[in-house]
C-alpha cells in the first residue's frame, strides 16, 4: 500500500515582474561548519495582480572561493546592478569575499523593477517517533507503507531507508515549499 507521500515532477518556472526590497550582507562563514557561505540575502515583492506571488527570498553566494555558486552569487549582483543603471567595479570578481560590498551597492539599487524567472521548488521530509528517539529522513521522494514496515525513497539515487512499523509510536510528513530564482532581467 502506499501512503500519500510524493514529491511530484518539476514544475515549469514563471517570468514576473518584482521590485528589489531588501539586499543584506551575511555574516562572515563559520571555517569550523563547511556548510557555512559568505553572500547577499536578496528580498523581491513580485508585481502584476493575480500572477503576484508576493515575497521571495534568494541568496547570493559570494564567498572567497571560486566556485559555480559564487560565480552566479556573482552573476546575481551585476544583473541587479545593470538593471538599476549603476556601473559596477572596475574589479568585478573583487565582490568575490566582500558581501558588505555588494550590499552597499545594491543598497542603492533598491525599488528597482526587474523580471524575474523563478522555479516553485519543495523539499518533503519524513519524520518518525519511536519508544527511545525521533528520526528524521530528508529529500524524500515517496513513501511506502506495508504491514511491517515503511520505506522511504529518497531523491537523488539516494539507498532508501527501511523503518519497522511495531516501533514507531508516530509518524509526521513535512513539507517546505519556495521559489527559487533562475534568472534576473533589466526591464
Amino acid at each position: 500500500m502506499r501512503c500519500g507521500v510524493y514529491s511530484g515532477a518539476m514544475a515549469l518556472p514563471r517570468r514576473l515582474l518584482a521590485r528589489l526590497e531588501e539586499a543584506t550582507a551575511t555574516p562572515p562563514p563559520d571555517h569550523g561548519n563547511p556548510e557555512s557561505v559568505s553572500g547577499v540575502a536578496l528580498v523581491f515583492r513580485t508585481e502584476g495582480g493575480q500572477r503576484a506571488i508576493g515575497r521571495i527570498d534568494d541568496f547570493a553566494c559570494l564567498d572567497e572561493t571560486l566556485s559555480v555558486e559564487s560565480a552566479l552569487g556573482i552573476g546575481k549582483v551585476l544583473r541587479l546592478l545593470r538593471a538599476a543603471r549603476i556601473a559596477p567595479p572596475p574589479q568585478w570578481d573583487s565582490l568575490r569575499g566582500d558581501p558588505a560590498r555588494a550590499a552597499t551597492l545594491l543598497e542603492r539599487a533598491l525599488g528597482t523593477c526587474v523580471r524575474l524567472e523563478v522555479r516553485p521548488r519543495s523539499r518533503v521530509r519524513f519524520i518518525v517517533w519511536t519508544e527511545s528517539k525521533v528520526e528524521s529522513v530528508s529529500d524524500v521522494a515517496e513513501v511506502l507503507e506495508d504491514e511491517s514496515a515503511y520505506l522511504i525513497l529518497r531523491l537523488g539515487g539516494r539507498f532508501p531507508v527501511r523503518l519497522p512499523r511495531e516501533k514507531v509510536v508516530r509518524q509526521r510528513t513535512e513539507s517546505a515549499t519556495w521559489y527559487e530564482v533562475m534568472s534576473i532581467e533589466r526591464v
